[in-house]
């Protein structure tokens, strides 16, 4: 549950660290969710734009949690924009910090 809430309280972060495993698990449940919203849509009547809703709602905690990842993995955090790269590069381990 705490990976499901700590997006939400850090939305506007976008500086900072976030964990592979916060970040997975956030972005499996959105997956779930808006497939099984697709799913159950039209037996529920569930109007079109509550998708659409749901969408902008989890846009920025995404965008911040998927920066704060790719700051995490030490690569630029500008680059979760592009699509489908951006799964790629927030999959990767974490910076290994160096001791100098």
């Amino acid at each position: 549950m705490k990976y499901l809430v700590d997006p939400f309280k850090k939305m506007f972060e976008f500086q900072g660290k976030s964990t592979n495993k916060e970040f997975w698990i956030f972005f499996t449940v959105n997956i779930i969710l808006f497939t099984a919203l697709g799913f159950l849509r039209n037996p529920l009547n569930i109007p079109l734009y509550v998708g659409d809703i749901l969408r902008v709602i989890l846009c920025i905690p995404t965008l911040a949690l998927g920066f704060r990842r790719l700051n995490d993995a030490g690569i630029n955090k500008w680059l979760f924009l592009i699509p489908f790269v951006n799964l790629i590069l927030a999959g990767l381990p974490e910076k290994k910090q160096t001791l100098s």
